[in-house]
């Protein structure tokens, strides 16, 4: 019983300190240190607890299994995480004051979408033609129109060690521009975090949100609002019921017999040199690395020295209740921005006091563009397949060519582009920005195992998740929008449709081409330094 109630009583300790920060733990209950939080990373406690444990997995999978058969001493882990906070801070800087969000995410973003589209669709179609410069397979012709250097066409692990070799690279850079120079003058240290930052962050993210099964995944995380629709459509008929067990067992029939002729060959060309003996069994003292770390943990734990690792509740318990998106509190912030700019105006003037003015206006790094809806309509006419319909293409061009520019004259596209630019500040919130961090932990996590430990999930799992956020798609437009863009409100269609528009996001190699170019794209953004001429000769390597 006290066994159990000292146990529940650990995993009511957050994360973070038991990992990071295990010495105050082991102060007295009235000793007013162990009550005293960490260092604050961020202006929000929200987010300084879900970067405290992002620190805390990272160093529990990637430092303690080799760290903790040395010693038990914490300063490698407290001088890494000190440096982790400083990238954090240092780039939190960077990301409030110099990005233009708005551009990077209305304007860069759709662009680079809307060329994969079109790339992937042209690959695909110039596949096994004449005219397709003898490319083999889809993603080798797909390469050849999106170049790469670390997407090179080579076998599979070549291909891994120079996607590692341009993170580590890329990583290698990132620290030079934001760690001061005492800590890049430490090579030990510094790669250290550069193989964290690199294989742990980037090399995992690359991984994950490249996997179809991720996308999905995701899709339908953020359209989990329109679950009970879809539950109500697929009982009462409206959506097509697909048996996915008959395909499992040809598949698995069809494995079994390849395994069988196999192993058959295998038996007729060898000869037996000696009589058959039983198999041996494995001796319990010889399983392996993970089983020492296991045993040697029990041992700590018995003598009392054991620092107690995350278990997956305790991630479950911090995550909190995301808020919903509202198009009624963006409309009202943009009709309401005026009026507020001109109340801290004169409330300024006449007081003598600019303290207010400049909180409310602190967001300093306003964009400077217009028709920020035009990307994302480009992108949703290429990726709707528009063009492949006359009519709406017909329509489609009559808007912008007379209704569009008319509404911009009468005041409507400074209307459209104080909203578009209301929802990305929307959306970047404290809410928002907790949620996104907890979706990540999520995918490189899940059920607190670090992805590349977990199970993969089968085919039948993927094919389900595949046809799960098609639907969530196909019940996410509004009725009236269906019926003008799809010309139908037949479910399955629409799901037929969702199936075509994401298309292009089911080949896992062809997603690594996207997700080094996004990556290129965000880290030249938000560190410049990395397409500006070098004029720093010193080989600090």
């Amino acid at each position: 019983m006290t066994e159990e109630k000292s146990r529940s009583n650990v995993s009511l300790r957050p994360l973070h300190l038991r990992i990071l920060f295990p010495h105050l733990l082991t102060l007295p209950k009235t000793d007013p240190r162990r009550f005293s939080i960490p260092s604050d990373i961020t202006t929000s406690k929200a987010i300084d607890l879900e970067l405290y444990t992002y620190f805390a997995l990272l160093v529990r999978d990637f430092i303690h299994p080799w760290y903790r058969l040395v010693t038990n001493d914490q300063d490698l882990c407290t001088e890494i995480t000190e440096i982790l906070i400083t990238v954090v801070q240092r780039l939190q800087k960077r990301l409030c004051e110099e990005v233009d969000w708005t551009e990077l995410i209305l304007i860069k973003a759709p662009k680079l979408l809307t060329v994969h589209y079109r790339d992937y669709r042209t690959a695909k179609a110039r596949l096994h033609m004449p005219h397709a410069g003898g490319a083999a397979s889809l993603e080798e012709l797909f390469h050849g129109m999106q170049p790469h250097f670390a997407m090179q066409p080579q076998p599979q692990q070549e291909q891994q060690q120079q996607q590692a070799e341009y993170l580590r690279l890329l990583a290698d850079f990132i620290l030079k521009t934001l760690l001061d120079p005492q800590d890049c003058k430490s090579n030990c240290l510094r790669h250290l975090v550069r193989e964290i930052l690199a294989n742990l962050v980037l090399g995992s993210l690359v991984e994950v949100l490249s996997d179809p099964y991720t996308i999905h995944m995701v899709i339908c995380k953020l359209l989990v609002a329109y679950e009970p629709l879809v539950d109500l459509l697929e009982a009462s008929g409206d959506f097509t019921k697909i048996d996915l067990t008959s395909h499992d067992k040809e598949k698995s029939k069809s494995d079994l017999i390849q395994g069988r002729l196999q192993s058959e060959l295998e038996e007729a060309q060898t000869t037996p040199l000696a009589e058959p003996t039983a198999p041996i069994k494995p001796s319990p003292d010889k399983k392996g690395l993970p089983m020492q770390l296991q045993r040697l943990q029990e041992k700590r734990r018995e003598k009392g020295d054991e620092i107690v690792d995350a278990e997956p509740e305790d991630l479950e318990t911090q995550k909190q209740e995301r808020r919903r998106f509202s198009f009624g509190y963006i409309t009202l912030q943009v009709i309401l921005a005026p009026v507020r700019a001109l109340w801290l105006y004169l409330n300024a003037v006449f007081t003598s006091s600019q303290e207010r003015y400049q909180q409310v206006t602190q967001h300093k790094k306003r964009t400077q563009h217009m028709r920020l809806l035009e990307p994302i309509m480009q992108f949703a006419r290429v990726a709707l397949l528009v063009e492949d319909r006359p009519v709406l293409q017909w329509a489609w061009q009559m808007v912008a060519m007379f209704l569009w520019p008319l509404i911009r004259v009468l005041g409507g596209g400074i209307l459209v582009d104080k909203f578009l630019e209301q929802t990305i500040l929307h959306v970047l919130s404290e809410g928002f920005i907790v949620f996104y961090l907890q979706l990540g932990r999520d995918l490189l996590w899940p059920d607190g195992v670090l992805i590349s430990r977990s199970e993969s999930p089968t085919a039948i799992e993927r094919e389900k998740l595949r046809i799960r956020a098609e639907r969530l798609l196909a019940v996410s437009f509004p009725s009236k929008i269906r019926k003008v863009i799809f010309e139908t409100n037949d479910m399955n269609e629409l799901q037929s449709h969702m199936h075509d528009a994401i298309e292009p996001l089911q080949n896992k190699y062809i997603n690594k081409h996207l997700m080094f170019i996004l990556i290129d794209l965000v880290a030249s953004t938000i560190i410049p330094e990395l397409v500006e001429p070098n004029d720093d000769k010193d080989d600090w390597r």
